[in-house]
């Protein structure tokens, strides 16, 4: 269903963008986006045999986020903070198990992206890849810091002069969350590989 509504909402911002040619190409060279999103993470912890059981991970936070970007040519340069409440969960193939308002997640993502191709008159294709940098604030704990990179693909249409709508999708891998000492010993840690998926709006400045 989110992805039917996801399709849904990018062929509606290509009719809404395809008459407007030129006029609504995005020309100034600072940006403001505000995104929300949603993201999935494996890895956390992981059995260590003969432990079948399922590890802990987040589970499947939505986020809300705001970046600020820098055009220069063809390229973007920018920086983005995500922030989202996030449950823990021990998800099995028949059953999921979860522990609601475990945590806050902060996410920092300096990263540069680079302009593809233009689809019709006015869209554009761009990679992005860059560093992130998470801090998980677990309920009644410590926090921890942990470093990752990730990398993607952004889908940008002009709704006017100024306004623009844009899909993301990407891919990345952080440090696991968990501290070796946190998890029980028929379990070990693991690193978190995550995908994720946005949709927003940027404003050009």
């Amino acid at each position: 269903m989110q992805l039917r509504l996801t399709l849904k909402s990018l062929v509606l911002l290509v009719l809404l963008a395809w008459p407007c040619a030129e006029l609504f190409g995005q020309a100034k060279a600072w940006g403001l986006g505000l995104e929300v999103g949603l993201t999935r993470f494996w890895g956390g912890s992981e059995p260590v045999a003969p432990n079948e059981a399922p590890g802990l991970r987040p589970y499947r936070p939505t986020s809300v986020g705001l970046r600020v970007d820098r055009k220069l040519g063809r390229s973007r340069v920018g920086l983005g903070v995500q922030y989202a409440a996030s449950a823990i969960g021990q998800d099995g193939p028949e059953l999921a198990i979860l522990l609601k308002g475990a945590m806050t997640w902060l996410q920092t993502t300096p990263e540069f992206a680079y302009q593809l191709a233009k689809i019709g008159p006015v869209a554009e294709l761009r990679a992005f890849a860059g560093p992130v940098i998470d801090l998980w604030l677990p309920s009644g704990d410590e926090s921890r810091v942990r470093a990752g990179g990730r990398a993607g693909l952004e889908f940008l249409v002009p709704l006017g002069s100024s306004l623009a709508g844009l899909l993301r999708v990407h891919g990345g891998v952080t440090g696991s969350l968990f501290r070796d000492t946190e998890v029980p010993t028929e379990f070990q840690t693991k690193l978190m590989p995550n995908a994720g998926l946005a949709l927003g709006l940027r404003l050009g400045l």
